[in-house]
């Protein structure tokens, strides 16, 4: 039996990052990972910063992209991701993950009045998710969903 599979597309404002088939796809919503087959009903919905994980239809194929987020829709067509930025896990330079990871733990260990700390907070959030995901993505064991 054939495996359903629909359109999936990520776009962030830089172009789009990824597209393809997909047979599913799970998000990093506002309130927690939810999954998108086929057939879903129509939807849009916030993104949190996380991991766009999508099962391609070739066996055993998952693609991890860094998310940092925007919205998801979901449509009978198929699903596109609306994201402020977007990495497919081959494609994130590690240390540049971690100089931003420095960076931004540095900022916060500082209580200096001219110190962002929600600014700081969402960039060590942002790198540790782009970390995150390339361990992930070679078979790793993470907290990523």
């Amino acid at each position: 039996m054939p495996i359903a599979e629909f359109d999936m597309r990520v776009v962030t404002p830089d172009g789009e990052a990824w597209r393809g088939r997909a047979t599913s796809v799970v998000v990093p919503g506002l309130d927690g990972y939810f999954g998108v087959w086929r057939g879903h009903c129509p939807l849009i919905a916030g993104m949190d910063i996380g991991a766009v994980l999508i099962k391609t239809p070739e066996e055993h194929v998952v693609t991890m992209i860094a998310v940092a987020g925007g919205f998801v829709e979901v449509t009978g067509k198929g699903v596109t991701v609306l994201a402020e930025s977007a990495e497919v896990s081959a494609e994130i330079d590690v240390i540049r993950a971690s100089h931003a990871e420095d960076r931004a733990r540095e900022r916060l260990s500082h209580s200096f009045a001219d110190i962002d700390v929600a600014r700081a907070e969402v960039a060590l959030k942002k790198a540790l998710n782009r970390k995150r995901i390339v361990e992930r993505a070679k078979g790793k064991p993470t907290e990523l969903v």
